[in-house]
């Protein structure tokens, strides 16, 4: 594991950390990693996925948004964070020299990064694909959608995973499933998984699962969707943009 300074603005940077894949390929995908609102790069949950994807011939680098950065609790504003993200993207395409690199993030982390990609200006990033971990689709309790958190994702204009929890009550099966399937994405659940991907261990015991399954089961999602060369499932078509634009526009904000 490298430590990697990622400049983003004037004097600021922030840290992260880059995980070789463990094959040794130089030429392997590479995914940039970020945190939830109250995380940093070094939560456990997002170090072992690293890990787990690195054994699988990924190259990882998980890194830290601005106010984790400085110890913050309270996440970033969302334009601050953005930047963050951009200046990520440059060094993400460094990296990846000349091999596929994605940009993804679990929850808040998530959620910036699909506003980043969706930002016409930053059309140029060269990102292959965006993995949305635990996307937070709204705030638990409430029944309403801001559009805030769904609209810019029509403006996404690569692959894009989500990866859920059909328990997680920041985004219910019947209110996220519409929205990624209207914005052209691809949605993987976790069984009986909260918004951090646990599961009840009485449920677990049910299934006859372990928590190092569920979190294999997350990884292998994960994997798939890179590839071990690079490759996404899906490539957007032409026009495909207005299209989602349209199916978004469409798509009932409550539940």
């Amino acid at each position: 594991m490298v430590g990697v300074r990622i400049p983003w603005d004037e004097n600021r940077a922030v840290s992260g950390r880059l995980h070789p894949a463990r094959d040794g390929r130089d030429a392997a995908p590479l995914l940039a990693l970020t945190h939830g609102a109250s995380g940093s790069m070094d939560s456990p949950a997002l170090v072992g996925l690293a890990e787990a994807l690195a054994r699988r011939g990924i190259r990882v680098l998980r890194f830290n948004l601005p106010a984790a950065e400085a110890g913050r609790r309270r996440p970033d504003h969302p334009a601050v964070a953005v930047r963050a993200i951009r200046g990520v993207a440059a060094v993400a395409r460094r990296l990846a020299a000349g091999a596929p690199f994605f940009l993804g993030g679990r929850s808040f982390g998530g959620r910036m990064v699909s506003m980043f990609l969706a930002d016409p200006g930053d059309s140029g990033h060269g990102a292959a694909g965006a993995v949305l971990l635990a996307y937070p689709l709204k705030p638990p309790g409430s029944r309403t959608v801001p559009d805030i958190r769904v609209r810019h994702l029509g403006h996404v204009d690569v692959p894009m995973l989500f990866v859920s929890g059909d328990r997680d009550p920041f985004a219910p099966p019947e209110l996220f499933e519409p929205v990624v399937s209207a914005a052209g994405g691809a949605l993987r659940w976790i069984r009986d998984g909260n918004h951090g991907f646990r599961v009840a261990k009485a449920r677990l015991a049910a299934a006859g699962r372990t928590m190092a399954d569920v979190d294999r089961e997350v990884a292998n999602h994960v994997t798939a969707f890179l590839g071990r060369d690079g490759s996404v499932p899906q490539q957007r078509l032409p026009g495909a943009r207005s299209l989602r634009r349209r199916n978004l526009a469409g798509t009932s904000l409550t539940g």
